[in-house]
């Protein structure tokens, strides 16, 4: 697709008066089953990680989910219901005591030639012009795949990995000598969870 099929801003938009931390979706805030998560009742919270986001903003941290959503162009799913997922999202998320994020943005492929699908970094630019206040390169960025470690680079973000989702197996690919240089920049935590209890 020419275009990110995005896209969600609101709340009160960079609220924090701290960095920014960048969110991958599956995997990091929920469970990633294997199968794309087509319907909120198929949203199931990570334990510990709305927990965390709601740390975060209460420790004065911007936060901005992006994420890929590749099944939107296989027609597995449509952007109303990716949409009615985020709204599961956002309620659950204020139930935790997180009354707004910064923005969320996804992409309708998983595509390497999409500029908006990570690894590319697409979203990432898109969010910093239409956000002034969020800036990767005094950021971080979390997930559960090499390709979001790899985007994180790109733009400049502390990459996180954590070991849930596919976690564990990224964290192996890590060991390989062609990802050499993403290790030596990337920090790993068990959970989103863990890695907000690290933060001042």
């Amino acid at each position: 697709m020419d275009k990110p099929s995005i896209i969600w801003t609101g709340g009160d938009v960079a609220i924090g008066s701290k960095c920014v931390i960048g969110l991958d979706r599956d995997g990091v805030i929920n469970e990633d089953l294997g199968t794309y998560c087509v319907s909120p009742d198929a949203f199931k919270p990570i334990p510990g990680s709305l927990d965390a986001m709601a740390n975060l903003r209460r420790k004065g941290y911007k936060i901005v989910v992006i994420t890929d959503q590749g099944g939107i162009e296989k027609g597995i799913m449509t952007m109303e219901d990716v949409d009615k997922v985020h709204n599961r999202m956002y309620e659950l998320l204020v139930q935790a005591g997180c009354i707004t994020i910064d923005a969320l943005y996804y992409s309708a492929s998983s595509r390497k030639d999409d500029p908006f699908a990570k690894p590319n970094t697409g979203m990432f630019k898109r969010c910093e012009k239409e956000n002034k206040a969020i800036k990767f390169k005094e950021g971080y960025y979390v997930g559960d795949k090499m390709k979001d470690l790899k985007a994180a680079v790109k733009i400049g973000a502390k990459p996180v990995l954590v070991r849930t989702g596919y976690g564990i197996e990224t964290e192996k690919e890590l060991n390989r000598h062609s990802n050499r240089e993403v290790k030596a920049k990337t920090i790993i935590f068990d959970d989103l969870a863990s890695f907000v209890a690290s933060m001042e």
